[in-house]
Protein backbone atom coordinates (compact mmCIF):
# COMPACT_ATOMS: atom_id res chain seq x y z
CA UNK A 1 0.00 0.00 0.00
CA UNK A 2 1.68 3.42 -0.64
CA UNK A 3 1.07 6.36 1.44
CA UNK A 4 -0.32 9.67 0.98
CA UNK A 5 2.50 12.19 -0.15
CA UNK A 6 3.75 13.94 3.23
CA UNK A 7 2.74 17.78 3.55
CA UNK A 8 5.75 18.04 5.94
CA UNK A 9 9.03 18.82 5.08
CA UNK A 10 10.55 15.69 6.83
CA UNK A 11 14.22 17.06 6.12
CA UNK A 12 13.34 20.62 8.01
CA UNK A 13 11.34 18.81 10.75
CA UNK A 14 14.76 17.03 11.42
CA UNK A 15 16.45 20.13 11.26
CA UNK A 16 14.11 22.49 13.55
CA UNK A 17 14.15 19.28 15.86
CA UNK A 18 17.97 19.12 16.17
CA UNK A 19 18.21 23.05 16.50
CA UNK A 20 15.91 22.85 19.59
CA UNK A 21 17.99 20.19 21.03
CA UNK A 22 21.07 21.77 20.32
CA UNK A 23 19.91 24.67 22.07
CA UNK A 24 18.92 22.93 25.30
CA UNK A 25 22.36 20.90 25.90
CA UNK A 26 23.60 21.31 29.23
CA UNK A 27 27.72 20.89 29.25
CA UNK A 28 27.08 19.68 32.91
CA UNK A 29 25.41 17.14 31.92
CA UNK A 30 27.74 15.21 29.94
CA UNK A 31 29.82 13.85 31.99
CA UNK A 32 27.48 12.14 34.41
CA UNK A 33 25.00 11.20 31.18
CA UNK A 34 28.30 9.14 29.33
CA UNK A 35 29.55 7.55 32.22
CA UNK A 36 26.04 6.52 33.49
CA UNK A 37 24.99 5.36 29.91
CA UNK A 38 28.46 4.15 27.93
CA UNK A 39 28.19 4.54 24.25
CA UNK A 40 29.50 5.16 20.76
CA UNK A 41 26.24 7.45 19.77
CA UNK A 42 26.69 10.61 19.38
CA UNK A 43 24.82 13.10 21.48
CA UNK A 44 24.43 17.13 22.63
CA UNK A 45 24.07 16.08 26.21
CA UNK A 46 20.56 17.27 26.79
CA UNK A 47 18.66 15.99 30.06
CA UNK A 48 15.67 13.67 29.61
CA UNK A 49 12.80 16.67 30.99
CA UNK A 50 14.15 19.11 27.98
CA UNK A 51 14.19 16.16 25.54
CA UNK A 52 10.59 14.94 26.88
CA UNK A 53 9.22 18.44 26.05
CA UNK A 54 11.03 18.90 22.83
CA UNK A 55 8.66 15.75 22.11
CA UNK A 56 5.69 17.48 23.54
CA UNK A 57 6.32 20.68 21.70
CA UNK A 58 6.53 19.16 18.41
CA UNK A 59 2.65 16.92 19.06
CA UNK A 60 1.63 20.03 20.35
CA UNK A 61 2.35 22.13 17.31
CA UNK A 62 1.16 19.09 15.11
CA UNK A 63 -2.05 17.51 16.52
CA UNK A 64 -3.79 16.74 13.71
CA UNK A 65 -0.06 15.01 11.94
CA UNK A 66 -1.58 12.15 10.30
CA UNK A 67 0.33 8.72 11.31
CA UNK A 68 2.39 7.98 8.30
CA UNK A 69 3.93 11.70 8.71
CA UNK A 70 4.43 11.26 12.54
CA UNK A 71 6.56 7.68 11.38
CA UNK A 72 7.94 8.93 8.66
CA UNK A 73 9.87 12.48 11.05
CA UNK A 74 10.34 9.46 13.45
CA UNK A 75 12.21 6.88 11.24
CA UNK A 76 14.57 9.62 9.98
CA UNK A 77 14.97 11.09 13.55
CA UNK A 78 16.23 7.77 13.89
CA UNK A 79 18.50 7.73 11.24
CA UNK A 80 20.53 10.44 12.74
CA UNK A 81 21.84 7.90 14.59
CA UNK A 82 21.94 10.89 17.45
CA UNK A 83 21.15 10.29 21.25
CA UNK A 84 18.20 12.85 21.39
CA UNK A 85 16.92 12.40 18.36
CA UNK A 86 15.86 8.99 18.87
CA UNK A 87 14.94 9.40 21.98
CA UNK A 88 12.16 12.26 20.46
CA UNK A 89 11.44 9.53 17.90
CA UNK A 90 10.48 7.30 20.01
CA UNK A 91 8.68 9.45 22.06
CA UNK A 92 6.48 10.62 19.13
CA UNK A 93 5.54 7.14 17.84
CA UNK A 94 4.43 6.19 21.50
CA UNK A 95 2.46 9.66 22.32
CA UNK A 96 0.83 8.80 18.76
CA UNK A 97 -0.80 5.98 19.60
CA UNK A 98 -1.91 5.41 15.68
CA UNK A 99 1.12 5.89 14.64
CA UNK A 100 2.52 3.38 16.81
CA UNK A 101 -0.13 0.55 15.61
CA UNK A 102 0.73 1.39 12.09
CA UNK A 103 4.89 1.53 12.83
CA UNK A 104 4.24 -1.58 14.15
CA UNK A 105 6.62 -4.72 16.13
CA UNK A 106 9.13 -4.88 13.03
CA UNK A 107 10.01 -1.42 12.55
CA UNK A 108 10.65 -1.36 16.18
CA UNK A 109 12.40 -4.23 15.66
CA UNK A 110 14.87 -3.15 12.93
CA UNK A 111 15.48 0.35 15.26
CA UNK A 112 16.91 -1.98 17.96
CA UNK A 113 19.63 -3.57 15.97
CA UNK A 114 21.50 -0.25 16.06
CA UNK A 115 21.75 0.56 19.70
CA UNK A 116 24.53 0.22 21.74
CA UNK A 117 23.26 1.11 25.47
CA UNK A 118 20.68 0.17 27.98
CA UNK A 119 18.86 3.86 27.70
CA UNK A 120 17.56 3.72 24.51
CA UNK A 121 16.63 0.06 24.85
CA UNK A 122 14.63 0.58 28.14
CA UNK A 123 12.76 4.16 26.59
CA UNK A 124 11.79 1.88 23.14
CA UNK A 125 10.53 -0.45 25.34
CA UNK A 126 7.69 1.91 26.38
CA UNK A 127 6.13 1.68 22.64
CA UNK A 128 7.04 -2.31 22.46
CA UNK A 129 5.55 -3.04 25.32
CA UNK A 130 2.43 -1.22 24.58
CA UNK A 131 2.25 -2.81 21.60
CA UNK A 132 2.53 -6.40 23.29
CA UNK A 133 -0.17 -5.45 25.60
CA UNK A 134 -2.56 -4.05 22.32
CA UNK A 135 -1.18 -7.42 20.39
CA UNK A 136 -0.77 -10.29 22.58
CA UNK A 137 -0.09 -12.19 19.68
CA UNK A 138 3.01 -10.79 19.35
CA UNK A 139 4.29 -12.88 22.20
CA UNK A 140 5.87 -14.89 20.12
CA UNK A 141 8.46 -12.32 18.58
CA UNK A 142 9.33 -11.14 21.71
CA UNK A 143 10.37 -14.39 22.50
CA UNK A 144 12.43 -14.73 19.63
CA UNK A 145 14.00 -11.85 20.20
CA UNK A 146 15.27 -12.71 23.57
CA UNK A 147 17.06 -15.36 21.66
CA UNK A 148 19.02 -13.09 19.68
CA UNK A 149 22.47 -12.76 18.85
CA UNK A 150 22.43 -9.27 19.78
CA UNK A 151 22.43 -8.47 23.73
CA UNK A 152 20.58 -5.36 23.57
CA UNK A 153 17.46 -6.80 21.78
CA UNK A 154 17.73 -9.66 24.47
CA UNK A 155 17.56 -6.64 26.98
CA UNK A 156 15.08 -5.17 25.17
CA UNK A 157 12.44 -8.07 24.77
CA UNK A 158 12.90 -8.87 28.74
CA UNK A 159 12.04 -5.09 29.26
CA UNK A 160 9.69 -5.07 26.74
CA UNK A 161 7.71 -8.11 29.01
CA UNK A 162 8.63 -6.22 32.03
CA UNK A 163 6.51 -3.06 31.25
CA UNK A 164 3.94 -5.18 29.47
CA UNK A 165 3.75 -6.64 32.81
CA UNK A 166 3.95 -3.36 34.83
CA UNK A 167 0.53 -2.32 33.10
CA UNK A 168 -1.69 -5.58 32.05
CA UNK A 169 -3.93 -7.52 34.13
CA UNK A 170 -0.95 -10.32 35.56
CA UNK A 171 -1.48 -12.30 32.45
CA UNK A 172 2.07 -12.17 31.25
CA UNK A 173 3.68 -13.00 34.71
CA UNK A 174 4.21 -16.77 33.50
CA UNK A 175 5.78 -15.65 30.51
CA UNK A 176 7.96 -13.03 32.25
CA UNK A 177 9.02 -15.57 35.17
CA UNK A 178 10.25 -18.41 32.35
CA UNK A 179 11.91 -15.39 30.20
CA UNK A 180 13.62 -13.80 33.48
CA UNK A 181 14.96 -17.45 34.39
CA UNK A 182 16.49 -18.03 31.49
CA UNK A 183 18.01 -14.90 31.10
CA UNK A 184 19.73 -14.53 34.51
CA UNK A 185 22.76 -16.00 33.79
CA UNK A 186 23.36 -14.32 30.26
CA UNK A 187 26.67 -13.07 29.30
CA UNK A 188 26.11 -9.56 29.14
CA UNK A 189 26.04 -7.61 32.40
CA UNK A 190 23.28 -5.22 31.51
CA UNK A 191 20.82 -8.16 30.49
CA UNK A 192 21.34 -9.67 33.76
CA UNK A 193 20.67 -6.40 35.22
CA UNK A 194 17.41 -6.55 33.51
CA UNK A 195 16.69 -9.89 35.29
CA UNK A 196 17.25 -8.30 38.81
CA UNK A 197 14.56 -5.45 37.40
CA UNK A 198 12.39 -8.21 36.68
CA UNK A 199 13.03 -10.49 39.80
CA UNK A 200 11.76 -6.94 41.88
CA UNK A 201 8.89 -6.89 40.07
CA UNK A 202 8.00 -10.60 40.24
CA UNK A 203 9.42 -11.22 43.56
CA UNK A 204 12.32 -11.98 44.80
CA UNK A 205 11.28 -15.42 46.09
CA UNK A 206 9.83 -16.53 42.64
CA UNK A 207 13.46 -15.91 40.72
CA UNK A 208 16.25 -16.61 42.81
CA UNK A 209 17.96 -20.05 42.50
Amino acid sequence: MTSAPSRLDISAEVAAITATLKSRRDPDYEWGMRRTVPSQQPAHAVRVPMIQKTAAEWKSAHRDAPNDEVIALADALWATGWREERRVGIELVRRYKGALAQAGWQRLEDWSAGIDNWELVDHLAEPTGALLLDEPSLLGRVKTLSKSENPWQRRLALVTLIRAFMKGDGSLRGELMAMAARLQKDPHPLVRRAFVWARDRLGKDHLDG
